[in-house]
C-alpha cells in the first residue's frame, strides 16, 4: 500500500507512515453493517388470525356428528307400538326390555304414552340418541344404568367387576354374627 501523503510503500497494517508520520488511509471494514428489518406486523397478525379461524372451523367440523346426534328433529318421541316398531324397530327392541320409569303406569316403554318427566317418551329419545353411536346391547347396558326399571324376562345388564373398591365405598357387611 501507498502513503497518501509521501507515495512510499508502507505495510498494509501500519496505521502511520514510517517515513511522513501521517496517518494511513483508514481501512475499509470488511464487516458490513447488518440491516435489521422491522417486523412485518400485518403479516404476523394476518398468520394468527388465520390460525385462529382454522382452529375454530376444525373445532366446529369436530363437533358436528355430536350435534346432530343431540337434536334429532326426525324422530318422534310420541311414537310407540307398532308405529314405533315399523319405523324404528332397534328403538322399540331396546324399549320392549324395560317398564315405563315414571311410576304411575306398568306399561313397556316400547307401548307407554305417558309424557310424565323421566316417563318413556324420554326414555325412547335417549335410546334414539345412543343408538346413532351405540349398538343395541351396548345401548339397553346404558337405559338400564341411567333408568333402571328391566323387565323381569329381560336378560340382566352385564356387570362389571372392579379390580378394587373406591375408597369412599363401605366394606360389605358381614350378616354371620
Amino acid at each position: 500500500m501507498k502513503c497518501p501523503e509521501c507515495g512510499r510503500h508502507i505495510a498494509t497494517r501500519a496505521k502511520f507512515c514510517p517515513y511522513c508520520g501521517k496517518a494511513s488511509a483508514p481501512r475499509r471494514s470488511r464487516n458490513k453493517t447488518i440491516q435489521t428489518r422491522k417486523p412485518n406486523w400485518p403479516l404476523y397478525l394476518t398468520l394468527v388470525l388465520a390460525g385462529i379461524a382454522l382452529g375454530v372451523c376444525a373445532f366446529r367440523f369436530l363437533q358436528k356428528p355430536e350435534s346432530l346426534a343431540k337434536a334429532s328433529p326426525q324422530f318422534d318421541p310420541t311414537l310407540r307400538g307398532d308405529q314405533l316398531d315399523q319405523l324404528y324397530p332397534v328403538v322399540y327392541a331396546v324399549a320392549a326390555e324395560f317398564m315405563c320409569p315414571c311410576g304411575s303406569c306398568a306399561d313397556g316403554v316400547e307401548a307407554c304414552d305417558c309424557e310424565m318427566a323421566r316417563g318413556a317418551s324420554e326414555v325412547r329419545h335417549f335410546i334414539y340418541e345412543l343408538l346413532q353411536v351405540h349398538e343395541a346391547p351396548h345401548a339397553t347396558e346404558l337405559v338400564a344404568q341411567k333408568y333402571g326399571y328391566r323387565k323381569n324376562g329381560a336378560a340382566p345388564a352385564p356387570k362389571f367387576e372392579r379390580s378394587h373398591s373406591p375408597a369412599w365405598q363401605a366394606p360389605p357387611i358381614n350378616s354371620k354374627q
